[in-house]
Formats: C-alpha cells, structure tokens, sequence
C-alpha cells in the first residue's frame, strides 16, 4: 500500500512540474516583435481616436524580416514581400495627416498584418482585427 501511495504522489509530483510555469518554451525573437508590433498598433489607434499625431516607429521592429522564428517553424516564401507590403502601407500612413485619410491608412495597415497572418500564423488574427477601425 505505501508503495503505491507513493506512486501517486510521484505522479502528481510529474504532472504539477510538467504544466508549471518554469517548464514552458521562451517565445522566439519574431513572437516578441510581434507582442510590440501590436502594442505599437494599439497606441496609434489611441492616438488617431484622440486626434494626435502618429508616434515614431520602434527601430528595433524594423527587424521584423531578419528576427529568429520559433523552432520547427518555417516562413512561407512570401514572408519578406508581407514585410515590404506592411512598411509601405506603414509609409503612407506616416504622411497622412488628414484624420479620415489617417484612419483608412491606418486600416490599411492593420490590414497588411491580418493578410501576413493568414499565410504565417493564424493564431492572433482576431485580435489584430480589433484594432481596425470599424467603417
């Protein structure tokens, strides 16, 4: 009895340790970027609803096309095509300093993320998609 009592508590003991916190993968390089991209899309959508100007850009997601990917992972020959689709439209929108003009630029944009996402990662779609500005 006190062998399989203790058989129990070491199963418990696996799977406690094994759905822990200090078990899980650490996101890649791009997963990172990505968390920022949105933070930055999120902020300018604050910033067009309160009728302020565009924030730079964070150099450091410039890296975007270079940045390392998740492990087992692999980018779809488009990928760098999505990145020069998202910096032009991230272009115009720079330069766009009328507020309707501003938000259409900016859906643009936003959009080019979802269109990049349909082919590479699916999983945040829906919440890249709440940043649009509803027409």
């Amino acid at each position: 009895m006190k062998v399989k009592s203790s058989f129990i508590l070491f199963l418990v003991f696996v799977v406690t340790i094994s759905q822990s916190s200090f078990v899980t993968d650490k996101p890649s390089e791009l997963a990172k970027l990505m968390k920022q991209m949105l933070a930055y899309i999120q902020q300018e959508k604050k910033q067009i609803e309160n009728n302020q100007t565009a924030l730079p850009f964070p150099t450091n997601l410039q890296k975007v096309s270079k940045a390392k990917i998740t492990a087992g992972k692999k980018l779809v020959n488009e990928h760098e095509k999505y990145v020069r689709n998202f910096f032009q439209k991230l272009d115009v929108y720079n330069s766009t300093n009328d507020s309707s003009e501003r938000v259409v630029s900016f859906n643009l944009m936003v959009s080019s993320c979802v269109t990049c996402h349909k082919q590479e990662c699916p999983g945040p779609i829906q919440v890249i998609e709440k940043s649009l500005f509803k027409e």
